[in-house]
């Protein structure tokens, strides 16, 4: 059960009404975390922004998927990993991936850029930075743009998830892979 349940309209005070309203006009995102930042406008407005650039930055969608996956499991974010479990398996990236990433095992990549960003993510979660050897052929594979996003993308998923966990945001009913143990 959430520690803090999301506030309903007639709760919020002027700025957080606005801030949904805004949100809800654009097309924004409002459940799992959002609930929670909405109860200070000025973060939730901020939320709002880089969930956006994350979701259309240089990285294209089943690469930046696939940094998200190894952030929010190392992170254990259950409802960051139902939603993000889905949302990756809606781009391509195999369920076999997404269950051994899961698994916390390596999965079998028959893409040799897929086992950079899977590489790079693992590191960071783990060590918060990357030794020299991996450096080199990520920006190799990557360029500094891309590379630079999945580091940026790596950081942020790892704040969701630690948002959830600490406010304890019931995952979805309806995810298809739920987080194990």
């Amino acid at each position: 059960m959430a520690r803090i349940d999301p506030l309903k309209p007639e709760q919020m005070n002027d700025a957080q009404a606005q801030a949904y309203e805004a949100a809800l006009a654009r097309g924004g995102r409002l459940g799992g975390p959002n609930g929670i930042h909405l109860r200070v406008p000025e973060l939730f407005e901020i939320n709002q922004e880089m969930s956006t650039y994350f979701r259309s930055n240089t990285l294209p969608a089943r690469l930046r998927q696939l940094a998200v996956l190894v952030a929010v499991r190392h992170w254990e974010g259950a409802y960051a990993w139902g939603v993000q479990a889905r949302a990756s398996m809606e781009v391509g990236i195999p369920k076999e991936v997404v269950e051994a990433i899961n698994a916390r095992q390596e999965p079998d990549f028959g893409d040799a850029l897929d086992q950079v960003v899977h590489d790079v993510a693992s590191e960071l979660v783990r060590r918060a930075a990357l030794g020299d050897a991996l450096f080199a052929r990520a920006h190799e594979a990557l360029g500094f743009n891309q590379l630079l996003d999945l580091i940026a993308t790596v950081g942020f998923y790892s704040a969701v998830a630690m948002w959830v966990n600490v406010f304890e945001v019931d995952p979805p009913a309806d995810i298809p892979i739920p987080l194990a143990p």
